[in-house]
């Protein structure tokens, strides 16, 4: 199990931050196209509010490997982040775990996919997300840290305003899309 705590920020120039990280010295740690699968079932509400299953295929852009792992996300209450216990496998036959996912009634899937840029600047991995302009139009900046503190430390760093910061995962800025 991992802790994962994040925001995302909405609204920025996407290519300007990712330049000004790169001339501040970020590492470039991957860049990846992902097809995310969200995973449901039309019978019975599988899981609570605030809490998913998915499958990611992941192919690195830098290297070409690929890998698919399979998550389920429990949401914490946080009012300064949005964290998350993460359970994380892999796996390598999709179609057989979408078998026993099927028997088990599992059988809403939705599908996105994005490209996704990743900087190690100090103690925090920040990602450029492009979705697939069906699943979100609007490209964001995900920013991960060990502390709440070093989250807010980088917006103070690049001078970005807190009005920036979304706590939401992908479906409820999807929710909000379709409202």
């Amino acid at each position: 199990m991992e802790r994962e705590l994040e925001f995302k920020l909405l609204g920025l120039n996407f290519n300007y931050y990712e330049k000004l990280l790169q001339n501040k010295g970020a590492t470039l740690i991957a860049h990846e196209f992902q097809t995310n699968t969200v995973i449901d079932s039309t019978i019975f509400p599988l899981i609570d509010t605030d809490c998913y299953l998915r499958i990611r295929e992941i192919k690195n852009l830098l290297d070409n490997s690929k890998k698919k792992e399979l998550t389920f996300k429990k949401k914490v209450n946080n009012e300064y982040a949005r964290e998350n216990l993460e359970y994380t496998i892999e796996f390598d036959n999709k179609k057989n775990l979408i078998k026993i996912l099927e028997n088990l009634k599992l059988d809403k899937y939705i599908v996105g996919t994005k490209e996704r840029t990743s900087y190690r600047y100090k103690n925090l991995r920040i990602d450029f997300d492009k979705w697939d302009k069906d699943t979100y139009p609007f490209p964001y900046i995900e920013v991960e840290a060990s502390t709440n503190e070093e989250l807010y430390e980088l917006l103070d760093e690049l001078n970005i305003s807190k009005e920036h910061i979304s706590l939401k995962s992908i479906t409820q800025l999807q929710n909000e899309l379709r409202r």
